[in-house]
C-alpha cells in the first residue's frame, strides 16, 4: 500500500508542477500555443487521475475501515481515469465552446455506463 500510495503522490506533484509551469510561463496565444495547451491538457488529466485515485482508494480503506487490496487500487485506478476523461472533455468543449448542460449529461451518462460494464464484468468473473 506504501507503494502505491508513493507511486500516486509523484504522479500527483508531477502533474502539479507541470501545470504550475504551464501556467506561469508558457504563452498559450503566442508561439508557443500548440505545446502550452498539450502540456495543460496532459498535466490536468494525469492530476486529476493521481488525485481522483487517492479519494477513490485511500478514501475507500479509510471509511470502510479495512486493508484493501491491489485489486481494489486497479478499481481505484480506472475510476480516477474515468473522472479524468470526465474532466479533460469538459475542458476540451469548453476550449471549442460546445459545452452544455446536455453534453455534459451525455458525457456523465457515457462514463457511469462504462463504469458499470467494468464492475459487472469483474462480478461474473
Amino acid at each position: 500500500m506504501f507503494r502505491n500510495f508513493l507511486l500516486t503522490g509523484i504522479v500527483l506533484i508531477l502533474s502539479g508542477a507541470i501545470l504550475y509551469t504551464t501556467l506561469l510561463n508558457l504563452d498559450p496565444l503566442g508561439q508557443q500555443k500548440t505545446i502550452a495547451l498539450f502540456s495543460f491538457f496532459i498535466s490536468v488529466f494525469f492530476g486529476v487521475g493521481a488525485f481522483c485515485t487517492f479519494l477513490f482508494f485511500f478514501g475507500a480503506e479509510l471509511f470502510r475501515g479495512r486493508r484493501l487490496a491491489s485489486k481494489a487500487f486497479l478499481v481505484a485506478i480506472r475510476r480516477g481515469i474515468l473522472t479524468s476523461i470526465f474532466v479533460i472533455a469538459i475542458f476540451v468543449l469548453q476550449y471549442f465552446r460546445f459545452v452544455g448542460i446536455l453534453e455534459l449529461l451525455l458525457l456523465a451518462i457515457f462514463l457511469v455506463l462504462v463504469e458499470l460494464i467494468f464492475t459487472s464484468a469483474s462480478k461474473t468473473n
